[in-house]
């Protein structure tokens, strides 16, 4: 157990660092290795959803002046929706084919936006954008436990201040996995071990978004969108080949 605590505090450090530098992603990095070490696949779905809703709600504390409201309802709204659906009605489909669509298409996107950004802001500045990024995170969330690449493409778009960009996104991160909890209990995510594994992994939370936000303070907005741009071919590459 002791062993399992200290690798979930490196994990949960490593993956909190990676959000508050890029305002996404800390699901996607530790659920490469949270399933070899938490007792079952749910337990570990669900500890990730706690971590990432904690990290996101520190975040929002320190910088809630700089949350860009109007951009977040419509989101919201057609995730829920989306999610909602595809929970019910998507079960039979085969994750495995669909997992490897969305790792190639994640790696395409990623490149055009790193060639060709200049490119994509009629689509981010058009009138359906906003509930079509919500829509395409509601699947990608409820089929890939991915719901943020397409949020964050438009926010970091279409937000131009970097601290408005990363607020706006991590109240998104929290209002989802604020619902998510409720979607997950009562149906076994949740044992009387989970608090312990909590109180390992927020340690480690803290220390990443400490050394993030120092990261985060140096760089400038065009170096933010590469360094989104490159951990979204990662993701891909993991939804690739997981």
């Amino acid at each position: 157990m002791t062993e399992v605590l200290l690798i979930l505090f490196g994990l949960s450090a490593c993956a909190g660092f990676v959000q508050r530098v890029s305002g996404f992603g800390f699901g996607i990095f530790i659920m490469m290795f949270l399933p070899y070490i938490m007792p079952s696949y749910n337990e570990a779905v669900a500890l990730s959803g706690i971590l990432s809703g904690c990290t996101a709600l520190l975040i929002v504390v320190r910088n809630w002046r700089y949350i860009q409201w109007r951009a977040i309802p419509v989101v919201f709204l057609f995730n829920i929706l989306v999610s909602y659906f595809v929970i019910i009605y998507m079960g039979a489909v085969d994750g495995i084919v669909l997992r490897r669509c969305l790792g190639v298409a994640l790696m395409l996107v990623s490149l055009y936006f790193i060639f060709l950004e200049g490119r994509a802001r009629m689509f981010f500045n058009s009138r359906w954008s906003q509930a079509t990024v919500g829509a395409l995170s509601g699947f990608m969330g409820s089929m890939f436990a991915m719901p943020g690449p397409p949020v964050v493409l438009y926010g970091v778009n279409v937000i131009k201040d970097k601290r408005a960009y990363m607020a706006t996104m991590q109240t998104f991160w929290l209002l989802f996995n604020v619902v998510y909890l409720f979607f997950r209990s009562g149906r076994g995510y949740y044992t009387a071990d989970t608090p312990l594994y909590w109180c390992a992994g927020i340690a480690g939370v803290f220390l990443g978004i400490h050394f993030g936000a120092k990261f985060f303070s140096i760089i400038n907005k065009d170096m933010l969108k590469k360094v989104i741009y490159v951990f979204m071919l990662f993701s891909g590459l993991v939804a690739l080949l997981k």
